[in-house]
């Protein structure tokens, strides 16, 4: 068995690898690269091998820098099936859509080509495979099973059997434990080799008490100022643990009354899929729902799905919240907000995500004050604060824990899908805490199991 590094090597998007062995040849996950704007240049460079050659595609979850370069697969000729958790075949759906029409409006704008069309989407989709969790599936001379991995809704770790050969484990993304909706992430059964993320594989993440703190902090803040919160999210997983946090903080009459803008028609139709599947919730979480809580709403809540509505939000009075896509501000409707309210010292940033090298959100995160948004010049005089805990990823010491208590520890593991600093950072930890020989591939690179 070989594998091949073709995305998320010494960076955290694009998420790509190939998997050959005697007979077969896949590809675990297809993601876009992610950087100043979704056409990213490099998402349209050859793959560095035929689409056609592949045998299957074993996607482990729904986020955009692991599916978002499937309809260009599909598009330069894989005729084979994708295989996805049913949870992540509606989201990848919606996200693909989504990404498309952020293409759409971006050609529209500033004349950038698009990856994809629509009905390469719906290509996409009608060479789905449904997999549960735990059921194992047959290919030639190989098989994979895929296990709960408690990072978004139906996010999975996959652990690949060749006969007679090695076993492979891949983490995918693994979930920020423990999640509040979602189920822990499985354990880990016995590997030869583990690929694993290593988004914050040299970080650890505040307490999550401290991130419902903030959180509140910001809100009152906000009222107390008259101002706007502007929360740029993910639209999958993140959104939800937002409102789900609001709920509780309102329910329990710990933050002022104002009005809050879901602004994003990706998150508010991801929240409607996730109410489909409450089968993967963890016991309290369908505690609630079962009793006929919707732990997604709460009043005051404004969803604005159309662009008409959105413009409302404009002329609501103070204060008000603002949550919208996309988490790293590359793209979506926070770029509008962004340039109306950025140079409002009233009003805050609020960043509850990974920014990616290169976005907009990684340089208001470091603290610059002069930024370009929708070819506008914006000078910051808005506060930016920001919770880690409400990452969607494991950070240092939740990966180590995880590996940790495997049914037996891997041979070999290699760090991908995090930047050059953080995979270093999480290889030397396992060196040191597990013995276990680790290494972070590079771009192209391949290795033999």
């Amino acid at each position: 068995m070989q594998v091949t590094f073709f995305g998320a090597a010494r960076e955290v998007t694009g998420s790509c690898h190939l998997v050959q062995t005697k007979d077969t040849r896949l590809l675990l996950d297809c993601g876009m690269f992610q950087g100043s704007a979704f056409s990213d240049a490099k998402n349209f460079r050859d793959f560095g091998f035929d689409p056609k050659t592949l045998d299957a595609v074993v996607v482990t979850h729904a986020h955009l820098d692991h599916v978002g370069r499937l309809p260009k697969l599909v598009k330069e000729g894989y005729k084979g099936k994708i295989y996805m958790t049913p949870p992540t075949a509606k989201l990848t759906k919606l996200v693909l859509e989504d990404a498309e029409q952020v293409m759409e409006d971006e050609y529209r704008r500033e004349y950038r080509p698009k990856l994809f069309e629509l009905e390469d989407v719906d290509a996409v989709m009608s060479q789905v495979q449904l997999v549960d969790y735990a059921h194992r599936v047959k290919l030639d001379g190989v098989s994979f099973r895929y296990r709960d991995a408690g990072h978004i809704l139906g996010s999975a770790f996959v652990e690949l059997d060749e006969a007679g050969g090695p076993r492979l484990g891949f983490s995918g993304d693994l979930g920020n434990a423990p999640d509040p909706i979602l189920k822990p992430t499985a354990q880990l059964a016995a590997q030869d080799v583990l690929i694993v993320e290593s988004t914050y594989g040299n970080r650890l993440h505040e307490a999550q008490d401290l991130r419902k703190k903030t959180l509140r902090e910001c809100l009152t803040r906000t009222a107390q100022k008259n101002g706007v919160l502007l929360i740029p999210t993910f639209a999958i997983e993140r959104t939800q643990l937002l409102l789900f946090d609001i709920h509780h903080l309102s329910e329990n009459r710990l933050v002022p009354e104002m009005d809050i803008f879901l602004d994003s028609p990706l998150a508010i139709r991801a929240s409607e899929v996730m109410r489909e599947f409450p089968q993967y919730y963890n016991q309290d979480t369908l505690k609630e729902v079962s009793s006929g809580e919707d732990v997604f709403a709460f009043p005051g809540l404004h969803e604005t799905l159309s662009r008409d509505q959105s413009k409302t939000i404009n002329e609501a009075p103070r204060p008000k919240t603002i949550i919208a896509g996309s988490g790293m501000m590359n793209g979506g409707r926070i770029l509008h907000h962004l340039v109306r309210y950025l140079g409002d010292p009233r009003s805050t940033l609020l960043i509850i995500g990974y920014q990616s090298g290169g976005t907009l959100g990684r340089r208001l995160y470091s603290g610059e004050k002069k930024v370009e948004v929708l070819n506008e010049r914006v000078q910051v005089k808005a506060d930016v604060a920001a919770i880690g805990s409400y990452s969607a990823h494991a950070d240092q010491q939740q990966i180590l824990d995880w590996i940790s208590s495997a049914e037996k520890l891997p041979g070999h593991i290699y760090c991908v899908h995090g930047e050059e600093d953080a995979a270093a950072g999480l290889a030397t930890r396992l060196m040191q805490k597990l013995k276990i020989p680790t290494d972070v591939p590079r771009f192209g690179e391949t290795i033999q199991i």
